[in-house]
């Protein structure tokens, strides 16, 4: 399998809080890597590291070859910025322009990044919206959306730039859990067209039924890693009992 990221004594701290603590971890090729933990354990940062919206401290960061960062030394901005085009991401509040139309919240970055040519760009929007269910809302302003409409929306944006890798963090955790299915249903389904993705998740069903790797973050380590059979069914670590025990109680 293609290795897409390699993840190397990842260090992250925010002034006295380390909040990432020496992470290693790979991504292949088709890989749904689930990232699971309690609230405070790092795996908002981490994702936030890959993407470059925070700045590590420290490590290696690889994606497809070529290093984001190595030891602790960024790329260059050009190349950080080809680097990080790769990929997607998809965060909790959605972070749709709610000024702007469904499709020009779509349309926005191939336009100014891409200059994409307007009719391939129209096809594209029209294709993804499909895709997600939405064809009929293509002219809604964000507002009038329930919030599983906006983060399918939002995953349609992301996919607008044809990204390598999607990163997803929390993406129902604000949602009813009515809405939360219409949300996973997408996923899925990108995770059936091989779409690698990196989903940090409260939703263990998604972890158990579509990952195939799970990372279990505790206190910005991780922790336990392996399939969700081994994870689910035989953690090693005690820590990792009480966490999927208490999950568990919580559904």
């Amino acid at each position: 399998m293609n290795q897409v990221i390699k993840v190397t004594n990842l260090n992250k701290s925010f002034e006295d809080n380390h909040v990432l603590k020496d992470i290693s971890f790979e991504v292949n090729q088709g890989d749904v890597v689930a990232v699971i933990g309690s609230s405070g354990s790092g795996k908002s940062t981490l994702l936030r590291c890959l993407i470059d919206l925070e700045k590590a401290d420290g490590g290696t960061i690889t994606m497809d070859g070529q290093d984001l960062l190595r030891d602790g030394n960024f790329a260059p901005p050009a190349k950080t910025r080809e680097i990080i085009g790769k990929m997607g991401m998809v965060f909790q509040h959605f972070n749709l322009f709610p000024h702007l139309t469904v499709r020009q919240n779509l349309e926005l970055a191939p336009k100014i990044v891409r200059k994409q040519d307007t009719g391939a760009m129209v096809k594209h929007t029209g294709a993804l919206l499909g895709k997600v269910g939405l064809e009929d809302k293509i002219d809604a302003m964000p507002g009038t959306l329930s919030g599983g409409e906006k983060q399918r929306v939002a995953i349609a944006r992301a996919l607008m730039m044809e990204p390598d890798i999607l990163l997803f963090d929390e993406p129902t955790s604000a949602l009813d859990p009515e809405l939360t299915g219409e949300v996973l249903n997408v996923m899925q389904e990108l995770a059936e067209e091989h779409m690698t993705m990196v989903v940090v998740t409260h939703e263990m069903g998604f972890a158990r039924s579509v990952a195939n790797k799970v990372l279990f973050m505790d206190g910005g380590i991780i922790l336990e890693e392996g399939t969700p059979e081994a994870i689910f069914e035989h953690p090693k670590s005690e820590r990792t009992k009480e966490f999927l025990q208490s999950i568990t109680r919580k559904e």
